[in-house]
């Protein structure tokens, strides 16, 4: 987690010097326009779904709508050693102060898989997994630079042995920056979360309990495992060029009444833009779960890089 925050840190010194610099392609855009006088021409928003609609003046009164689907390839260290294809899509929907997105993502690897314990340095098999994933997430705006949000995550996830995570919040947050070419998000929500765990990781369980092995295991529920949860994110994008874009994410879970139940991600990726609508994408994440035991298969840490193609209309 030190590496990861040593890493945003220096990033937002470079984006904050970058911010200073004075947006060329947009005075100019903005100058032409005004000479010629083209007051009732539609306006391009630019990039408008990631931004809260206050500060445009005035809000766009109709509907807007975008669509971005996503094809990639990754390859994942830490629990498996695979190769991943993805699909991954974002919908959102706005109207005045309103917005909803809407993200799936589907993944399917071929894995080199560990024998089950103790034997997970032995004899790797191969086989196909699948995962799921699907973001709600509705907003309103409140002010300039804040606005409430309600979602839920949906996970189904074989590769770490989860069978359903279901994760419900509410919350605030506030657009730190919003630099033409720099935009700096924080949110943070309280929320309620339910996962089952697949049958292979309660086979494993009984299987160390054969062994006496049982007491080593903390986190070890048979049924539904439902808490508490404190939900904080941060995203960033920072245009570098016209066609290169620099983004940056990171989220974190914790459970109020149990701190070692925690988990969180970090991304970091570059968009290409190759087209009007047509973008190239290199990434890479890590994701960390303090939750999970290598007793019962599953490692806290997992890292994946990938590249991908993107279509945005």
């Amino acid at each position: 987690m030190k590496r990861v925050l040593k890493c945003i840190f220096c990033l937002w010194v470079a984006f904050l010097m970058m911010a200073n610099a004075p947006p060329a392609s947009v005075a100019q855009e903005e100058s032409g326009q005004a000479a010629k006088g083209e007051v009732e021409k539609k306006r391009d928003l630019g990039k408008w779904w990631p931004r809260i609609p206050l500060p445009t003046n005035p809000v766009p009164g109709g509907f807007l709508y975008t669509f971005e689907p996503r094809n990639g390839w990754d390859r994942v260290t830490g629990n498996f050693t695979s190769d991943k294809h993805d699909l991954g899509t974002l919908l959102s929907l706005r109207k005045k102060i309103f917005t909803y997105n809407l993200r799936y993502a589907f993944d399917k690897r071929n894995v080199a898989k560990p024998k089950d314990p103790p034997n997970q340095e032995e004899n790797r098999d191969l086989r196909t997994s699948t995962k799921h994933e699907i973001h709600n997430d509705f907003r309103i705006a409140l002010t300039k630079r804040l606005y409430g949000a309600a979602g839920s995550f949906w996970l189904e996830d074989d590769y770490i042995k989860i069978d359903k995570r279901l994760t419900y919040y509410g919350g605030m947050g506030a657009n730190l920056l919003n630099h033409p070419r720099l935009k700096l998000d924080v949110f943070g929500a309280y929320g309620y979360e339910e996962k089952d765990r697949t049958s292979d990781y309660h086979d494993i369980y009984l299987m160390v309990k054969d062994w006496g092995l049982e007491g080593s295991i903390k986190n070890y529920e048979p049924g539904t495992q439902s808490y508490s949860l404190i939900y904080l994110a941060q995203s960033a994008r920072a245009y570098l060029t016209r066609s290169l874009a620099l983004n940056q994410s990171v989220t974190y879970f914790v459970d109020p009444d149990e701190n070692d139940r925690y988990r969180w991600k970090f991304n970091i990726g570059l968009d290409i833009k190759l087209t009007k609508h047509i973008l190239a994408s290199i990434s890479y994440e890590e994701e960390y779960d303090n939750d999970a035991d290598s007793l019962l298969g599953v490692l806290k840490r997992d890292a994946t890089k990938g590249v991908g193609i993107k279509i945005s209309f």
